[in-house]
């Protein structure tokens, strides 16, 4: 499996805003996937995640970023201390209201916070809502940035692809991905999503994504 959604990801970040020189925070870093992009603009990444072994991971892989276990729904940085905050995937894994007002408070005065987030409608994230569905979730993530009182400065849906050799490759990461077991019902099901393109080889699913500017309304 190879999936270029990482890439894009940092595509559409570099393309909104200048990280140069900027202290940044990343949260939802996991294992340093898309820390590492982001770390090829700026030298001043704080990347957190509450998941110790994936910051292990980060930290034995990727040189030059500060990587902390922490959550963003009570971040342990002072008032008014980075340019920018940027959730990478990762608002609707969290009590998305306490983040969002957490981003906020240790953002300064003219600062953004960026947020990516996958679309339930998307193909990719359809197939995974087989093994765990997580739509309830995502709506509430966008509900709480609607309501949030920030301002919306700009929205962009992007796409990118996730591409399979074939579907025992398909089958085999989607179940590793959430470390599950093997359900032969569950594989059933993507093949009837997916139709005819089950079949193919190789596979070749759409990944759906959001990129959502947020500034403090002055």
């Amino acid at each position: 499996m190879k999936e270029y959604s990482g890439q894009k990801i940092c595509e559409k970040i570099f393309e909104y805003t200048e990280l140069k020189n900027l202290k940044i925070l990343e949260i939802g870093c996991g294992t340093g996937r898309i820390s590492s992009i982001l770390s090829t603009k700026t030298n001043l990444l704080v990347a957190i995640d509450p998941d110790e072994n994936a910051i292990k991971k980060a930290r034995a892989n990727v040189s030059g970023i500060d990587f902390r276990i922490g959550s963003g729904e009570a971040l342990d940085f002072p008032a008014a201390f980075f340019d920018i905050v940027i959730f990478t995937l990762s608002l609707h894994h969290q009590d998305s209201q306490k983040a969002l007002n957490e981003a906020t408070r240790v953002l300064k005065t003219g600062g953004k916070i960026l947020v990516i987030e996958p679309i339930p409608e998307g193909e990719i994230e359809i197939i995974f809502s087989f093994l765990h569905n997580e739509n309830k979730e995502k709506y509430f993530a966008q509900n709480c940035i609607d309501m949030s009182g920030l301002k919306i400065g700009k929205s962009e849906v992007f796409t990118s692809d996730w591409v399979f050799e074939n579907k025992i490759d398909l089958f085999n990461s989607v179940f590793e991905y959430y470390d599950m077991p093997f359900d032969y019902d569950t594989t059933k099901e993507i093949s009837n999503f997916l139709g005819e393109k089950i079949n193919s080889d190789p596979i070749v699913c759409e990944d759906k994504m959001i990129i959502q500017i947020l500034e403090v309304e002055t």
